[in-house]
């Protein structure tokens, strides 16, 4: 039985357990493979990684120079659909041989359907993740997935249309459904403990905060940046939300609260006159935006963005949202410790 990267560069004396463990714990809240995070944290060099995977999979691996200026007729050879689908690059295309970047040779599924759709023989080769999603941003203008959920648990309240005044329709039944059951949050508990990858988490919170808020956008705190996420409500964001990559600066509210790590809100006019991303969100600032974040071991990995489009949040609805960035701390520990059960 092959081993997986992990043991292997533990062996092989690269890294230490605990290099490991904060890998396993960044991939699990931020995504992306392994080595990714490895190379990111400064654990492993990219050439270094893509030595062992070669080695441990038996097939060549692309470097840098691979990827350069790639030939038209190689970057035509496979259907768009599956490039987009399965996130491969081909590098060469010879007679009836396709060279074929990947980030896991190991799935004939993917080389299969290849070969049959392009009626060639394909010989795989590992690459990094960042090379291959570099590529093909540079080459196919293919970015990150926005993530949009449209959820209708809750009346049409506005209209949300960037650059129109929000107007109130059913103030009275919204606050009638805040008052009887809005904030009951057991029934998040299950969702929670139920999922299997950090979107599931995103879903789940987004789901709960829209019990109290009228649109919500996710980020992932990454250093100095933050990142688009996931977002939800009636407000679709302009753009790709989801490529988002915004600098975070000592004033910006987001700065702030991964500094803080504590709950925030405020009039959206004056947010809106000091952090200038939020007008890509909504040309016309809300009432009240709550900003909340997420909290991983004493560090905050992720806020999310709240709009309240025509009245304040109540001091309850801000403990339960506060209560719901809680559970999904602790669902980010539980999908840890299941990543750490497999690497072992």
């Amino acid at each position: 039985m092959k081993k997986n990267l992990g043991s292997l560069l533990i062996e092989q004396d690269i890294i230490t357990m605990q290099v490991l463990e904060e890998a396993l714990q960044r991939q699990v809240i931020f995504g992306g493979r392994l080595g990714t995070n490895l190379i990111e944290m400064g654990a492993v060099k990219e050439e270094t990684l893509l030595k062992i995977l070669a080695s441990q999979h038996n097939v060549p691996f692309a470097e840098k120079h691979h990827f350069e200026n790639l030939p038209q007729d190689a970057l035509d050879s496979v259907p768009i659909e599956l490039i987009e689908q399965h996130r491969i690059i081909p590098l060469k295309k010879e007679r009836n041989k396709i060279v074929l970047a990947m980030r896991d040779p190991t799935r004939l599924d993917v080389i299969d359907e290849v070969s049959f759709r392009t009626d060639s023989v394909v010989k795989p080769a590992v690459a990094s993740e960042l090379m291959i999603t570099q590529a093909l941003e540079r080459y196919y203008n293919l970015k990150r997935e926005a993530r949009y959920i449209s959820v209708t648990t809750t009346p049409d309240q506005f209209d949300r249309t960037p650059g129109k005044e929000a107007e109130q329709v059913h103030d009275l039944e919204v606050h009638e459904l805040l008052e009887e059951d809005a904030l009951t949050i057991e029934d998040f508990s299950k969702s929670f403990m139920e999922v299997s990858n950090r979107d599931d988490v995103a879903h789940t919170i987004i789901s709960g905060s829209l019990r109290v808020l009228d649109d919500v956008f996710m980020f992932i705190l990454k250093g100095q940046g933050a990142m688009g996420w996931m977002s939800g409500g009636k407000l679709e964001p302009a753009g790709d939300f989801g490529s988002w990559n915004l600098t975070l600066e000592s004033h910006s509210i987001l700065s702030l609260i991964q500094e803080s790590r504590t709950v925030f809100r405020g009039s959206g006019k004056d947010l809106y006159s000091t952090n200038s991303w939020l007008r890509t969100l909504s040309a016309t600032p809300p009432e009240e935006i709550t900003v909340c974040p997420l909290v991983l071991r004493k560090h905050t990995v992720s806020a999310i963005v709240g709009f309240s489009w025509n009245r304040k949040l109540e001091d309850e609805e801000l403990e339960y949202l506060v209560r719901l960035m809680r559970k999904a701390s602790i669902a980010f520990e539980i999908l840890i410790l299941k990543s750490k059960i497999l690497m072992l």
